[in-house]
C-alpha cells in the first residue's frame, strides 16, 4: 500500500464520517460496492477517475479535496466544510438556495415554535397517516 492510496483513502473516509455517512449508504449514493469503498478508505485500492467522481459527489466534495495534499494543495481551501458546503450548494435549484437563504436570513425560532402544533400533532397520527402524508410531502418536494 502506497502513501498515495492511504491519504486518498484517509480523506475519502473523513468526508463521510464528517456527515455521519456508512460506508454502505456510499456505496449505493456512488453505485460503487461497498467493499470497494472500504478498500480505497483503508488504502488497499485506487479506484479508477470515473468511480472517484462519483464518490466525491456523493460526499458533496470536488476530487481536490480528497486528493493527498501535496498535490492538491493548491486547490484546497482553508476551510473543507465551507468547500463541501460550497459544492453542495452548486447542486440545488435556485429556488432551493432561495428557501436555505431566506432560512439563514430569518428568526427562525418564531416559525419553530409555530411548528411544534405540527410536529405534535404528526405524532397522534397512526402509521399509516404518517405514511401518507410524508409521501404527499415527497411529492411535493419532486414537483417543485
Amino acid at each position: 500500500m502506497d502513501q498515495f492510496n492511504l491519504e486518498l483513502g484517509n480523506n475519502i473516509k473523513s468526508f463521510r464520517k464528517s456527515i455521519f455517512m456508512s460506508t454502505t449508504t456510499l456505496a449505493e449514493l456512488s453505485s460503487t460496492s461497498q467493499g470497494t469503498i472500504s478498500k480505497i478508505e483503508n488504502g488497499h485500492s485506487t479506484s479508477d477517475i470515473k468511480t472517484l467522481v462519483r464518490i466525491c459527489k456523493a460526499l458533496g466534495v470536488t476530487i481536490y479535496d480528497v486528493l493527498p495534499e501535496d498535490i492538491s494543495k493548491e486547490f484546497k481551501t482553508d476551510n473543507p466544510n465551507k468547500e463541501q458546503l460550497f459544492n453542495i450548494l452548486n447542486d440545488l435549484s435556485p429556488s432551493e438556495i432561495k428557501v436555505i437563504l431566506t432560512l439563514l436570513t430569518t428568526d427562525i425560532i418564531p416559525v419553530l415554535a409555530n411548528l411544534s402544533p405540527v410536529v405534535k400533532a404528526f405524532e397522534q397520527l397512526g402509521e399509516k397517516e404518517k405514511n401518507l402524508f410524508t409521501d404527499l410531502l415527497k411529492s411535493m418536494k419532486s414537483n417543485s
